[in-house]
């Protein structure tokens, strides 16, 4: 069996490479960069060049391909718009997808984005999800809340240069969670009939503030920790704008 994956240079997208080449499957890896992804090469994971901002790139890497699993977003330091990688390009993967029989697809969202739908990437993730839900395929949807190895450009890094940590006034908990535990809960619901057309939490089993966070960060590293918070009423205003 061959699995595509999408955003597999990203975080939770290279774990998921690399459990599912432990567990046997055969893996292809859609990449704008062929450079960028040449480590998964060296896994033992096929490169192709696609592209979810050039539609045209994406049906010739669906060929004999049985699982879509797109762990793929757009990045901060990126070109493209949130609405051109996760809404327009989605679409087109979804639509593609369908044309060419895929068996499953596996599709990454947010944990309580319904809830915060004024933020727009989280509005798109909602509406992949019912365009996905609406496509007749069989899917598996991942709402993820947050990942251990994120929180190492987002504290650690801050910290050890003595950068200012941005926060938010109102910001809730987040059960983060390590990806290779992640990586194993995807790769093992692929042959699994109780997956199909569910949707799951993917989250960790305790509930960490960013405070607490910042408290192990500066325990480990001794050093102490810059911190601002942005206010409820700015975000608020900000999101009102965009």
């Amino acid at each position: 069996m061959t699995l595509l994956v999408l955003g597999g240079t990203g975080t939770l997208g290279r774990q998921i490479v690399k459990q599912a080449l432990d567990e046997g499957y055969q893996v292809k890896c859609l990449v704008r960069n062929l450079r960028r992804g040449a480590f998964l090469k060296d896994w033992g994971a096929d490169l192709v060049y696609g592209d979810l901002s050039i539609p045209a790139t994406i049906p010739p890497a669906l060929k004999e391909i049985s699982i879509v699993i797109d762990a793929a977003t757009v990045r901060p330091t990126d070109n493209y718009t949130a609405e051109i990688i996760d809404w327009k390009g989605k679409v087109a993967l979804i639509e593609a997808a369908k044309l060419a029989k895929i068996k499953k697809f596996v599709f990454f969202s947010v944990l309580n984005a319904t809830k915060n739908s004024n933020i727009p990437l989280l509005e798109l993730k909602v509406r992949v999800e019912k365009k996905l839900k609406d496509s007749k395929m069989d899917y598996t949807i991942f709402q993820c809340s947050g990942f251990f190895q994120g929180l190492i450009n987002q504290f650690a890094i801050p910290i050890l240069e003595q950068q200012t940590i941005w926060l938010l006034g109102n910001s809730s908990p987040v059960a983060y969670l390590d990806t290779q535990d992640a990586a194993k809960t995807v790769v093992k619901s692929l042959e699994e009939n109780t997956s199909i057309n569910k949707t799951f939490a993917l989250i960790g089993d305790k509930f960490w503030t960013s405070e607490q966070v910042i408290e192990v960060c500066e325990r480990l590293s001794g050093k102490g920790a810059k911190v601002s918070y942005i206010p409820f009423f700015f975000t608020n205003f900000v999101t009102s704008i965009f």
